[in-house]
């Protein structure tokens, strides 16, 4: 329910301007507004006038309230709209000045026409909408983006990031800027986001699955290579294929190499995946020194460091008697072995 005042006057259409110019009375009633606001009850103010333009003009100054009590509050005290336009009666057509008090009516069957269906979505609807499509998204940016990922060498993957980051701080900048940007761009942005995640995340699924249909690597020990789980002598070599992602070794995944003591064996690595891979073996308290390897440096490492797809590589190992952990850096979580040395 709201209670309205209106309030009515005639300016004669040849003062009109003089009523609108700067500290006029139109002008006094536009700033009455801000006082207004400050009113306990009060919810809008409204000024309209006549379209004629010549013999008198009239203007409505409408104010709405929440409650009786308010408005009358208002209308007994002042300044208020009535007292406002007495101060420039000189203005105003005679005795044209009238003040009504109403209260506006609504029936049911109104009051749920008026309901419009934006305001009854946004109370049952985008609650649960905005937050499930808010998780969705995401979902779906982290499934693709490390799909892609893992499809890449680390040079295009780290090219890859930099153009997200900065597709990302370029629609925020853009979006901060634009705040009251129309709804069909905010649809614009969110269609390409998804149908680039939509895509790539496809390309990296079929590009696994090329990798698979080749066929499941197999280990082959090269002349003078020792059976898989026996220990190569010096000189001696094992033969391990790099999937994706995984190590194998004679249909073995995730194996364990076996070498001999305090005496050089060499590992020969193939990549047979699509992503880049290596090895890398961690020291006695299965720690990694570092983050990625290097061959020479502090634990054995493949050379190169970096086997793109098809790519081969040998690792040099010549470790004391233990247990040793090794990995792929570029997988560290799923692509992971365990070397005997005894």
């Amino acid at each position: 329910m709201e209670y309205i005042q209106t309030v009515l006057f005639q300016v004669p259409a040849s003062r009109l301007e003089q009523a609108s110019e700067t500290g006029g009375l139109l002008a006094e009633l536009d700033g009455h507004r801000a006082y207004l606001k400050q009113q306990p009850g009060f919810r809008d103010l409204r000024l309209t006038r006549s379209i004629n333009n010549e013999g008198n003009v009239l203007i409505v100054v409408e104010t709405r309230w929440a409650d009786d009590e308010s408005l009358v509050r208002y209308e007994t005290a002042e300044p208020n709209v009535a007292g406002i336009i007495r101060k420039h009666e000189d203005l105003l057509v005679r005795d044209s000045l009238q003040v009504l008090d109403m209260e506006a009516l609504r029936t049911e069957a109104s009051f749920a026409r008026l309901e419009s269906a934006e305001a009854a979505r946004s109370r049952l609807v985008l609650p649960l909408i905005v937050p499930l499509g808010v998780l969705a998204f995401a979902l779906l940016a982290i499934y693709g983006l490390s799909r892609i990922y893992l499809e890449l060498d680390k040079g295009s993957a780290v090219g890859l990031a930099t153009g997200v980051a900065i597709g990302i701080l370029l629609i925020a900048v853009y979006v901060a800027n634009n705040p009251r940007m129309p709804a069909w761009q905010v649809g614009g942005i969110f269609v390409v986001v998804i149908a680039a995640l939509a895509g790539g995340t496809i390309w990296a699924l079929v590009q696994e699955d090329e990798g698979e249909a080749t066929g499941e690597p197999t280990a082959s020990a090269s002349p003078g290579a020792s059976p898989a789980g026996s220990p190569a002598a010096g000189g001696g070599e094992l033969a391990l294929t790099l999937g994706d992602n995984f190590f194998e070794l004679a249909g073995q995944k995730s194996p364990t190499l076996s070498v001999a003591a305090g005496k050089e064996a060499t590992v020969s690595l193939t990549n047979t995946g699509i992503a880049p891979h290596n090895m890398h073996v961690a020291d006695a308290g299965g720690q990694y020194p570092e983050a990625f390897c290097n061959p020479g440096g502090a634990t054995p490492c493949s050379d190169p460091n970096l086997i793109k797809a098809g790519g081969t590589a040998t690792i040099k190992i010549n470790l004391g008697a233990g247990t040793y952990d090794f990995r792929c850096d570029f997988h560290p979580l799923e692509m992971t072995g365990t070397l005997e040395v005894q």
